[in-house]
């Protein structure tokens, strides 16, 4: 029987060669959805507006992650949005509000709880509490362009993210999938319909603050913030096919140090499933919920 011991490379390769081809294609012809747009910076962002390109990276982490799940746990598990399906996506509801969430694994049935006081008071959480503490939680996000200048935003967002469920049950495994270039598109050509990288993005500083947030090792207060694994995907989106850094051997190729290198194999693709999966049976049998449903 086939395994997967990692976030399927194959899969990913797929998904990230469908997000080049419509990514590329709508700035060129500065379309997208059959309508045009004034220039291919416009119907770019339309086409992320749509979400269809991080649909597909969403679909590979659905399929390899519920692979994993299957053939590595005795549980009945249900994904959402389902396998190939964009929606329903799934209102978790944390301590001070409900987000809902790109991927979420259950293998507990849902169960409506009504919250009596707090910031949610009177709203029905439809998934409902067993569920819930029960569950997988990850989240998918991209940036191609200004990634520089949204760093700060990005990072913000993905701690408050993590409070927000943890706040509420601190025994909720989350992973987070990001996916960067390694050089960010320009937005100048962009405009002219033309596709061109302007510089190489911070890479190792991204490295080094997914580090600081990712790997819990503990459920105790300072340690909420954390993701149970994160999976930085780094791409040469000037290949053809466009490469995935995949590893730390491949990002060594790209002139980093063997420091930096070593960190990224925390939090790369390469072994994404097994930390997440290694996290969630850790803590869910420390609070003795395993063998519980």
């Amino acid at each position: 029987m086939l395994v997967w011991f990692h976030m399927d490379k194959l899969l990913l390769q797929d998904s990230i060669e469908k997000f080049k081809l419509d990514l590329f294609s709508s700035i060129r012809s500065a379309s997208y959805g059959g309508k045009t747009y004034t220039n291919g910076q416009k119907a770019k962002e339309a086409l992320i507006r749509s979400q269809s390109l991080i649909n597909y990276i969403h679909e590979a982490v659905k399929a390899s992650f519920f692979t994993k799940l299957k053939e590595d746990t005795a549980f009945s598990w249900t994904v959402h949005p389902p396998i190939n399906k964009t929606k329903p996506e799934l209102d978790i509801y944390g301590k001070i509000k409900k987000k809902k969430q790109d991927v979420v694994f259950l293998r507990t049935p849902e169960r409506s709880f009504q919250f009596l006081d707090g910031p949610n008071v009177g709203q029905i959480d439809r998934v409902g509490v067993e569920a819930t503490k029960r569950s997988i939680i990850i989240g998918i996000r991209s940036q191609m362009s200004s990634v520089d200048k949204n760093f700060d935003t990005l990072m913000e967002r993905a701690f408050a993210e993590t409070l927000n469920m943890r706040l509420r049950f601190p025994v909720i495994t989350m992973g987070e999938v990001y996916l960067l270039p390694i050089e960010e598109l320009d937005d100048e050509a962009m405009k002219k319909n033309k596709i061109t990288f302007t510089k190489r993005v911070k890479i190792e500083k991204f490295i080094r603050t997914f580090n600081s947030f990712s790997g819990r090792s503990s459920l105790d207060l300072e340690e909420q913030y954390k993701y149970d694994a994160s999976a930085l995907i780094l791409v040469d989106f000037k290949q053809d096919p466009p490469k995935i850094i995949y590893n730390k051997i491949d990002l060594k190729q790209y002139g980093f140090s063997e420091e930096v290198c070593s960190m990224f194999e925390k939090i790369s693709a390469h072994g994404f499933d097994e930390r997440l999966l290694e996290n969630y049976r850790s803590f869910q049998s420390e609070e003795g919920l395993l063998d519980k449903e």
